[in-house]
This record gives C-alpha cells, structure tokens and sequence, in this order.
C-alpha cells in the first residue's frame, strides 16, 4: 500500500499526551492512532511511516481542514482506553456504540466494514454456518481481536456465558492467524480482506480462504475524544469526510467499502 508522509510518527510508549481541554481549532498536531497490522487499511511501512488506504484517506481529511497531525501505533483496546483518557485525539475504523459515545465523539461513516470470517483452505465448504448458533452446534471455536466491535449479533452472542468455549480473544489480528493454522482456532472473525492480506504477509496465502457466510456489515467513522476534541471541531472534521466521499479518488480507494453502497 501507499507510504504516506507525515509530520511524525511516533512509536507510543508509556507516554500520555494529557491535553488540558478541547480544543475548537486544529492549534496543535492532531494524534491519530494506527495500527501496524491491520492490511490494507492501516499498516507500519518499510520505513517505520502509517501506511494503507484509510490512513491515506485520513491524511486528505486532515489537510482539507488544515490540521497538522500525527499518527502513533499502538494495539486496538489500549487506543480505546486511551482515547476515553485523553491520550490521543483520534480513533478510526471506530463503530458506533453507546458504551462509546459516553466518552467519545464520532464523526459521519467514511466506509463500511464487512464482518465475516476466514478458514483454513478447504473449510469453506466443509463449515456450514447461517447463524452464530451454528457455531455451537458444530462445537467451533471463533477468534476475533479483543476490544474489536463486531456487530450486535456478536456482541449478543458473546456476552452469553453459555457460549464461553467457543470465543477465543486475541491480542492481535496476525496472532489470530497463527492460532487458526495451528488449529486452535476455527473461524476468525473480522474483515476477511484485511485477513487475507495479513495471511499473505505472514506466509500463510495459500492455506485460507474467505467463508461465504457475512455477519454483518457496519458502518465505521473517526471516534474523537471527548476531553480533547470539542463538538465544533468534530463537526469541522466530519463535514470534511462528506466532501471527500463525493470524489472519484475516495471511490478507487475504497471501492465496494465507500459509504455510498450504505
């Protein structure tokens, strides 16, 4: 994918940014978390830059509105944690939920997110699935990345005690991967095309596949803390992605994920 040249890119260590208030203009660089891993939409490059197509995106919104900004990495759960602290101004790929709005803003989708699972090579025919409670009846075990919001349906699902043995949380989405080839694991759940290229990546191209069954499909938005981002600047922020939708290059990026397809 695409290097993107930034400002900074900063590795996150134990270091908190602790902002003293919102702010209602972009009078300082803006902190977006990336993730190292997440192909084709968020990865760490050859040169150690955020690379991928919705952190490219990104960088348009953010010079449409003339913010500075910087990307840091850091896993999934810890940029939730951080984003309700005030550790960092700017989650994307974020789905909306109510837990979430108590301690965060969002802006209008910019994608969408297909939610579905990849299998070993083979096991796409073999698994026949229609519903979660297929899952069961099967006695499969689903890996999904902890923290990661993957539809109602799941969230139901997993918030069920009784369905304990068959959810396996990992810290990473390429962890997930090694836990499915080494057959821990026999779904994994999340978006199937950033999967496949993690498994590429990892060397594991040829052992699996996209299953036909889709859970959900969802779409995703910039999620802004609330202890450092105001409400005029979300709105300056969001109104910038619904410009950016209208324009051919947002289509080639995003393709059959542009908002449009809603």
């Amino acid at each position: 994918m695409p290097g993107i040249a930034m400002l900074f890119v900063l590795l996150f260590g134990g270091m908190q940014t602790s902002f003293a208030e919102p702010i209602s203009d972009c009078t300082r660089p803006l902190v977006i978390r990336a993730s190292e891993t997440y192909s084709p939409f968020s990865i760490k490059d050859a040169n150690g830059m955020a690379a991928g197509i919705d952190n490219q995106f990104i960088a348009r919104v953010m010079r449409a509105t003339g913010c500075e900004f910087q990307f840091v990495f850091m896993p999934w759960k810890r940029a939730l944690y951080a984003i309700e602290h005030g550790d960092i101004d700017i989650l994307p790929s974020a789905s909306f939920t109510e837990e979430r709005a108590r301690y965060g803003l969002f802006s209008v989708p910019y994608r969408n997110d297909i939610f579905g699972f990849v299998v070993r090579k083979g096991d796409a025919r073999r698994i026949k699935l229609s519903s979660l409670e297929d899952v069961v009846r099967q006695q499969l075990v689903i890996g999904y990345v902890r923290g990661a919001y993957r539809g109602e349906a799941f969230k139901t699902f997993s918030e069920n005690p009784e369905n304990a043995p068959y959810i396996a949380d990992v810290s990473m989405a390429p962890h997930g991967t090694q836990l499915l080839m080494a057959k821990r694991i026999d779904l994994l759940l999340g978006l199937p095309a950033a999967y496949l290229a993690q498994a590429e990546a990892l060397g594991f191209s040829g052992g699996v596949e996209e299953h036909p069954f889709i859970l959900a499909k969802e779409p995703v938005r910039l999620m802004f803390s609330s202890k450092t981002i105001s409400p005029q600047l979300a709105r300056r922020l969001s109104n910038a992605i619904t410009r950016e939708t209208f324009t051919d290059s947002y289509h080639s990026l995003f393709g059959n994920q542009s908002v449009s397809t809603n």
